[in-house]
């Protein structure tokens, strides 16, 4: 994993001042790891190697494979390959074809069939071994029915039996070699790096490895491991990434999370802890300069662009179409009025009528003119000179305001006995007494709201008395009632938010609610039973939350009288509380936690465009370029119970005297691809640190090729001690009379002694 170079220290050191924008890089994809071309046939078979029997050096990691020849002049491994292949069948031509190492990644075919040999970091797919093993040999110039050399080969940290077992038979019964020898890969690169003693942390793609090293044997007995690599943190990312953004529009693939990982992010190494760190970029400033862009491929569909002239053109056609509408809405406002007057010419015709002729006969002409009653016609008539009224004040530029006052409606026949009324003047009564009934609500409801708008003012006068009198009780009472409408207005959001889950705990009780409710009151049973309890529900307001509750309704009226009111408490603070800002409110709450959700999605600059296809695919990285990297120190960040590096470092130094202790502490050796996190030494140097006590020196070193020098330890030891090397490999003669267990400590060993 390579370092990223960026604009601005991404250790949690003190920024600069002024904001510099985020930069911009273009997504990559992880590229095949594969090194060296191999070794040909006719050069294997004229080669030293092949006379002298030298040893075979395979590195088996989960994630690359290493090989080559040891001899005294090695410096690297003769190649290099992703450890996976692809077995798949081309339909077209009726060919199956096998591929290994980078050759899997062609195309979607080759990279659907992919498969590897690991569970993790144990080796349980023996079949796809074999064929990783071929390659292997056949990469190295090994094209003969056995392979007559010793092999080296390196194991997972306490491998289980079986799977060494299974392992040694494929070795020894499938290619014939003479011996066989395991060992630990991080132990070989402290090795490499002349490390006698120390504490060997190393991270590869699945796990994490702690290996105590004391005269240049591994303490496997006291050996940790984490269950955290470099594939579970890409894959980390990636559900991030997703979560971050559900409906990005393009794919976003794991090998473009592994690069991501590797170009991004980075471990934070400050002088506060992890947790101040994040929380300081709750402040949109701080996170926007965490932010970093990536950039995805798109297309952009090619648009037409206009002239000033086709602009000025469409612009002038918009003008003339506003014209001829306002034109046309006068004109209809005109004929409406002419026709409002021809009616009122019309209607006081007709009531000229009421002289002229017998009032049967008056009756008679308005029922034919669509009219019930005499007063029917008068409210007609009113109403029409009300809206003329109006017009001609709209006309004017005035307000339209009533410019008369409505006159008291009288109701004579209310008062006179129903004996003394004919049929006719009955129903004309019965009109007046629902018409009477209807005036009367409307002018108690008048009386009630200017008795309600005098206890808001007695209210108010008070409210003002206990701020005169007291204000820092009143100050601390309104903000009080401030928070509580905050905290109500939450809840209620909280709540929607969970009945839209039909999982959530408030939606399940609703059910209960529901169900309680039918069984209460079964379908088809309306009679109450003899001797049952009184139904009482609806006596108390609040029975009646329950149906608002079933019903999902919308509290919109509700809701806006809650922000007027918390309106008007906010003008009352501003105005005599000075501890209460603008920055308290409401409103800058909810536009500081906006402002901080969009500089999380979108940073801050440039401002967001939902029209521009180029920021629509775009990625902002900011708390995930830490978070990521934070689970090697807090597993449980990543749903993993377990301790972190650092604990397992302490307890592992726990368990030694001091004189051993400070030998481990003072040379903490790194190795592994998933070190390689920009400030990782740092930040563990530090937290190892304040674990020992003050006078216990803390060092940490790093290998200087965290991929390759595993190889070239075990090719050092396997062809400058080769005295050793053979004493402590199995033979194929020892295999068979001791058993497919049978195995030899030596100080690189993985397994743990019996």
């Amino acid at each position: 994993m390579a370092p990223v170079a960026t604009a601005s220290a991404s250790n949690g050191t003190t920024p600069s001042s002024s904001y510099t924008p985020p930069p911009i890089f273009d997504i990559g994809e992880r590229q095949s790891s594969a090194a060296g071309e191999g070794i040909s046939t006719r050069e294997y078979a004229g080669s030293s190697w092949k006379a002298q029997g030298a040893p075979l050096i395979i590195d088996n990691g989960s994630s690359e494979l290493r090989a080559g020849f040891a001899t005294s002049d090695t410096k690297g491994p003769a190649f290099a390959f992703d450890n996976v292949i692809s077995k798949f069948k081309d339909r077209k031509r009726g060919t199956s074809y096998l591929l290994a190492g980078s050759d899997c990644y062609l195309d979607a075919s080759s990279r659907s069939s992919m498969r590897s040999s690991f569970d993790t970091d144990v080796v349980t797919n023996f079949d796809v071994m074999e064929n990783v093993l071929d390659h292997t040999f056949v990469k190295l110039g090994i094209n003969e029915s056995t392979v007559a050399h010793p092999i080296l080969m390196t194991e997972t940290l306490c491998n289980p039996a079986h799977s060494r077992t299974l392992m040694s038979e494929l070795l020894f019964e499938n290619y014939g070699v003479p011996s066989v020898c395991y060992g630990l890969d991080s132990l070989f690169s402290a090795y490499q790096n002349n490390v006698r003693d120390g504490l060997v942390v190393s991270s590869g793609k699945t796990s994490t490895t702690v290996v105590p090293l004391l005269d240049g044997r591994g303490l496997i007995d006291f050996s940790k491991r984490l269950n955290w690599g470099g594939s579970l943190a890409t894959e980390h990312l990636l559900r991030l990434v997703q979560l971050k953004y559900p409906s990005f529009p393009t794919r976003v693939t794991a090998s473009q999370s592994a690069w991501m990982l590797e170009n991004m992010c980075y471990v934070y190494a400050g002088d506060d802890t992890y947790e101040e760190f994040v929380g300081r970029l709750a402040r949109p400033s701080e996170l926007a300069r965490e932010d970093r862009v990536v950039q995805f491929p798109f297309t952009v569909e090619a648009k037409e662009e206009k002239t000033a002239e086709e602009l000025e053109a469409i612009a002038e056609r918009k003008r003339e179409a506003g014209r001829r509408l306002q034109e046309q809405a006068q004109r209809t406002r005109l004929e409406k009025m002419m026709q409002k007057e021809n009616d009122l010419q019309y209607y006081a015709k007709l009531k000229e009528w009421r002289n002229k002729e017998r009032k049967a006969e008056y009756l008679k002409r308005l029922e034919s003119e669509g009219f019930k009653s005499e007063q029917d016609l008068e409210n007609t008539i009113k109403k029409i000179e009300v809206a003329l009224k109006k017009g001609r004040a709209k006309q004017l530029g005035e307000e339209g305001e009533e410019v008369e006052a409505v006159e008291e409606p009288t109701f004579p026949l209310v008062d006179i006995p129903d004996h003394e009324l004919d049929e006719e003047r009955l129903k004309e009564k019965r009109k007046q007494r629902l018409m009477k009934a209807g005036y009367e609500a409307r002018k108690r409801a008048k009386a009630e709201k200017a008795e309600e708008e005098r206890l808001k003012a007695e209210e108010l006068r008070l409210d003002e008395e206990e701020r005169i009198n007291d204000p820092r009780a009143w100050a601390e009472k309104k903000r009080k009632i401030y928070e509580e409408s905050i905290s109500r207005i939450r809840d209620k959001k909280r709540k929607k938010e969970m009945l839209s889950d039909r999982k959530s705990l408030a939606a399940q009780q609703r059910m209960k609610n529901i169900t309680s409710l039918a069984s209460d009151q079964p379908t088809g049973s309306r009679k109450r039973r003899k001797g049952g309890d009184e139904d009482t529900f609806g006596a108390d307001d609040d029975d009646w939350a329950i149906y608002r509750e079933i019903r999902g309704e919308d509290d919109s009226e509700e809701e806006e009288d809650e922000a007027t009111a918390m309106a008007a408490l906010e003008k009352r603070l501003l105005e005599h509380d000075s501890t209460f800002t603008e920055e308290d409110t409401w409103e800058a709450q909810q536009a500081r936690k906006n402002k901080l959700t969009m500089t999380f999605l979108r940073g801050e600059h440039p401002k967001w465009d939902p029209e521009d296809v180029g920021q629509q695919h775009q990625i902002h990285l900011n708390i995930e370029r830490t978070r990521v990297a934070e689970v090697l120190w807090q597993p449980s960040k990543a749903g993993v119970d377990q301790a972190g590096i650092d604990e397992l470092c302490a307890l592992i130094l726990r368990n030694f005297d001091l004189e051993p202790r400070r030998k481990l502490a003072t040379n903490i050796f790194v190795t592994g691809q998933h070190t390689q996190y920009p400030h990782f030494d740092t930040r563990l140097m530090r937290s190892i640190q304040s674990t020992q006590p003050v006078d216990m020196g803390v060092r940490v070193i790093r290998a200087k090729d965290v991929r390759f020098d595993a190889w070239r330890g075990m090719a050092k030891w396997a062809s400058k001690e080769a005295d050793e090397f053979r004493r402590v490999s199995v033979s194929k003669q020892e295999w068979m009379e001791k058993g497919p267990d049978w195995f030899k400590d030596h100080r690189f060993a993985a397994a743990m002694q019996p």
